[in-house]
């Protein structure tokens, strides 16, 4: 009797503890998932790539001075960046699909996802603080879905997994996805004019609608600034100093609103074949120089204007510009490029109003 109690206990332990090993490596596993999702050295992150099956597809690659470049071509948009390294650090998985939805999830990542690779900064040769071998390796590769139902969720899949997961941002009322875009346009820097006058040679602003206003504004050494007439190129000595100091200045930080490179090609045409109001260029020391074009931007349908009863045609908040020495067509706001479109008849008269559109 006593020995079957005793069999009864051992038996009973060893199920206490099988269970306990089963608990234990359910956790082990989910947090093993958490842990490859995550990048927690995110200082030693190198590259990212992310592709879609559209063929969309973005670079970003971190510069010796800590910047990021795009599609080596052009700047990363930093703070963009900055969200996008938090993400990585600190996804966790939520919970594994569900048994009932996991082969229709599995089809969904299959054909709708974003792959992401993540690149880091390595050694061959690790012990302690001592380190040998730097080289660069392949640290991460998964694929990002769609959001959940709940839209507190992302889907995502492991590259080599069978599972797919829901992970999410602990603190953040949503879901990742949109953060891991492979569409160029979101990771661009909205840069229109970004020079200070240290930097720039020149600047020329033309009214193509109105000669008369039109002025180049000439650095001299940094020591003062010269304003002439570009119709005659007559030299004009009574204009305030503080104002074109102020105007000059605004070019350090001139930006577009949005990117239209991909619109509809003949309303595109149409558009830039159109008079233009405004041609702006800015010659910089080195030689080289950052232009801009305007372009009234039309009403779906023309609007009566409250105060004098006059038709409106034109958006009187934004228009379109080309940019970039010709090479992206975007939309701007009056409210940004009003700092740099001043009239020569409003930079030489010693009170007045600002212009109006």
């Amino acid at each position: 009797m006593r020995k079957n109690r005793i069999i009864l206990i051992i038996t009973l332990l060893l199920a206490i503890v099988a269970t306990l090993l089963v608990i234990n490596r359910s956790k082990s596993t989910l947090s093993s998932k958490i842990s490859e999702f995550a990048v927690q050295d995110t200082a030693a992150v190198t590259r990212i790539f992310m592709a879609d099956k559209s063929n969309n597809k973005v670079l970003l690659e971190r510069r010796p001075d800590g910047s990021w470049g795009l599609n080596g071509k052009y700047d990363a948009h930093a703070e963009n960046m900055s969200i996008f390294l938090q993400t990585i650090a600190g996804i966790e998985v939520r919970e594994p699909v569900a048994r009932s939805a996991h082969n229709n999830i599995l089809k969904l990542l299959s054909s709708k996802s974003v792959k992401v690779e993540i690149y880091q900064n390595s050694h061959r040769i690790s012990i302690g603080s001592f380190r040998l071998l730097p080289y660069e390796k392949l640290a991460k590769t998964y694929y990002i879905g769609d959001a959940t139902m709940d839209n507190a969720g992302t889907f995502a899949l492991m590259e080599g997994a069978d599972t797919p997961v829901v992970i999410y941002l602990p603190g953040l009322r949503g879901y990742v996805a949109t953060r891991f875009s492979p569409l160029e346009s979101n990771w661009r820097v909205h840069t229109v004019f970004n020079k200070k006058l240290p930097e720039i040679k020149e600047i020329r602003v033309e009214y193509i609608q109105k000669p008369e206003d039109s002025y180049r504004i000439v650095n001299n050494n940094n020591q003062s600034l010269s304003l002439y007439r570009l119709s005659d190129n007559q030299v004009i000595t009574d204009f305030d100093t503080l104002q074109l100091m102020s105007l000059v200045n605004a070019y350090r930080n001139i930006r577009y609103e949005a990117l239209l490179n991909d619109m509809e090609a003949t309303r595109k045409d149409s558009i830039m074949h159109s008079l233009p109001l405004h041609r702006i260029t800015v010659e910089l020391k080195d030689g080289t120089k950052q232009t801009a074009k305007t372009f009234g931007r039309k009403l779906p349908v023309p609007e009566i204007d409250v105060f004098d009863g006059s038709t409106i045609i034109h958006d009187r908040d934004r228009m379109y510009a080309l940019v970039n020495n010709d090479q992206d067509f975007v939309m701007v706001q009056f409210f940004v490029f009003d700092k740099i479109l001043i009239p020569l008849s409003f930079l030489t008269r010693a009170s007045g109003t600002a212009p109006v559109h």
